[in-house]
């Protein structure tokens, strides 16, 4: 099972990799500043300084590497839970997870702030811009919550 969730992982990483790279480098996003995709979705150049929602952002040095510290051992017990992981869906639910915080991780090294665009809005209601690891942290979040709620490990726990 250690092998679906690296496989999960790496992927989740090199996408979310590949959708910053293209947003900062090749379309320019942070020179452009908010794009109209549709009515109810803007693609903007925002650097989140803290973690989900800007929440505990981070505006010196030690709070950025506090933050990434906080993330690793995060990381650390993911991939201990990984480890012990019965079945594909499990792995690679926390291997998606595993592979967002990576490139949430890699960008607080790199850049002082991870790279979040996506925005969604309604009328003058804002919601929280996000980024593709962002979507696969919450994906694979709502993933472990369903198997534990519907899946085998809820079974599991009704035949003890």
């Amino acid at each position: 099972m250690i092998r679906y969730g690296a496989i999960s992982a790496i992927l989740a990483f090199s996408i979310d990799r590949l959708s910053k790279w293209w947003f900062i480098d090749v379309y320019e996003l942070p020179l452009k500043g908010t794009v109209e995709i549709l009515p109810i979705f803007d693609v903007v150049m925002v650097w989140n300084r803290g973690v989900s929602f800007s929440f505990l952002s981070a505006t010196t040095d030690f709070g950025r590497w506090a933050l990434v510290v906080l993330n690793l051992v995060i990381v650390a017990i993911l991939i201990y839970w990984l480890r012990s992981a019965k079945n594909t869906w499990v792995s690679g639910a926390i291997g998606i997870v595993i592979g967002g915080a990576f490139g949430n991780i890699y960008d607080r090294i790199k850049f002082g702030a991870v790279a979040d665009f996506f925005q969604f809005h309604w009328e003058n209601w804002y919601f929280a811009v996000f980024n593709v690891a962002d979507s696969f942290i919450f994906v694979g979040a709502v993933l472990l919550i369903l198997n534990s709620t519907l899946g085998t490990d809820a079974k599991a726990k009704e035949e003890d």
